[in-house]
């Protein structure tokens, strides 16, 4: 399984664009339609079962996770997960989700957002203008390639219910009640 976190700025459908508590201070608000975006991002990673994706972006401070999965319809049946970040910037908190997991991971995001080398290698950039466009999706078509069996892969029952749960004690549990 490899977690696909999707940190893109605009808006879709019902999803608006509201102010930013973890954008650059430099940057415009973001307005940038994504329902073209969402396309081809789930074009990209349809040939990788084993990529599942985590909404990293502010609509789940507002937006529950079904709303996110109905709103995000070309990709939405992929949403396992998304992280509610409060303080702090994106990569924060995309580290700090990640400290208690192991699979691999791909960060999808803004140029409008704070990143740092720190995730470069896993890092797709997202032109705020132009948006994921056929640049954005070779990297991460490449990405995944590198990952291997573990994008290709389709998930298990329990990868699934893993991907789903962010504490890490549920899923130590989950484990183990998988195991007996």
């Amino acid at each position: 399984m490899v977690l696909v976190f999707f940190c893109i700025s605009g808006v879709l459908g019902a999803i608006e664009r509201h102010p930013s508590i973890t954008t650059r201070d430099t940057e415009a608000e973001a307005t940038h339609s994504l329902d073209t975006d969402s396309r081809l991002f789930a074009e990209t990673i349809d040939p990788f079962p084993g990529a599942v994706v985590v909404v990293a972006n502010d609509w789940p401070l507002i937006y529950g996770l079904n709303t996110l999965k109905q709103e995000c319809v070309p990709f939405g049946h992929r949403i396992v997960n998304s992280v509610k970040l409060v303080g702090g910037t994106k990569q924060d908190a995309i580290l700090t989700y990640m400290a208690s997991r192991s699979e691999p991971y791909v960060v999808v995001a803004s140029s409008d957002f704070e990143f740092s080398e720190m995730t470069a290698e896993r890092r797709v950039n997202v032109d705020s203008e132009a948006g994921f466009d056929a640049d954005a999706a070779n990297r991460l078509r490449e990405i995944l390639e590198g990952y291997g069996e573990e994008a290709k892969r389709p998930l298990s029952a329990d990868e699934a219910l893993s991907a789903a749960v962010n504490n890490p004690m549920l899923r130590h549990m989950q484990k183990y009640v998988t195991a007996s």
